[in-house]
């Protein structure tokens, strides 16, 4: 799985620095990251409107909109609780201001890499506790869901439509994105725009499937091979 951390500091080598200590740590504990750094939290709430990020490593003394105040956005106008947040800081006086936005860490410069690898070790606990749950931001709201009520995804262009027992969402996203994070789970990559969810197949057939809502899904010819094995295994484990 993927993960995508902000770094907000207005010193740009700090912004290096963390970046640097977050590559060693990844490679040390064997996870990929996606870094992006930022020298405002101007900046940095304008790329939350279109990027989701798992961490933040906030810096609290920033020019104009502090990260106390980032961090209240992230929680009150943005209402996201996934968010993971480190705040950065050159003094310790902050505790009670912090203690609203629910932060996982709280660190004071110079930060040190044990610190990092310490934060990056509690998100990846975090997010295994969580594996059943499948989260995303559908317009201004951010919903988890169990996988196991999940009966397909269905990807045009940027948009996907995630289609559960009760109801269905629309969001915006990347049907291989999704399928790297699940892909462990009883889901099949069918189609270049269907992913489903094996326990829902009514009947599989060598061209298609047919999903206990009596939706038929194509499965693409270059997949077929791959489904049908992935397909057959799933049910042997499933015994």
């Amino acid at each position: 799985m993927n993960f995508k951390i902000a770094v907000c500091d207005d010193e740009k080598i700090i912004c290096s620095q963390l970046t640097e200590l977050i590559g060693n740590a990844a490679e040390r504990l064997s996870v990929r990251f996606e870094t992006d750094c930022f020298l405002s939290g101007e900046n940095l709430c304008k790329e939350m409107k279109y990027t989701e990020y798992d961490l933040i490593f906030l810096d609290i003394e920033l020019p104009a909109m502090n990260g106390v105040n980032v961090g209240k956005y992230i929680r009150n106008n943005l209402h996201n609780e996934l968010i993971q947040i480190a705040y950065i800081s050159s003094n310790q006086d902050y505790a009670m201001e912090l203690f609203e936005t629910r932060p996982i860490h709280f660190l004071v410069k110079p930060i040190q890499y044990y610190q990092v690898k310490n934060i990056i070790e509690k998100l990846l606990y975090l997010n295994d506790i969580d594996t059943g749950l499948f989260k995303f931001k559908s317009g201004h709201e951010y919903h988890q869901i169990s996988l196991s009520e999940i009966m397909y995804f269905t990807g045009s262009g940027r948009k996907v439509t995630v289609t559960t027992t009760n109801k269905s969402y629309d969001f915006y996203g990347s049907l291989e994105k999704i399928y790297s994070s699940i892909k462990d789970k009883d889901f099949l990559y069918v189609h270049k725009s269907y992913i489903i969810n094996y326990k829902y197949i009514e009947k599989f057939e060598y061209e298609q499937v047919t999903m206990v809502d009596h939706t038929m899904i194509p499965i693409s010819q270059s997949r077929r091979k791959a489904v049908r094995s992935k397909f057959f295994m799933i049910g042997s484990n499933n015994l």
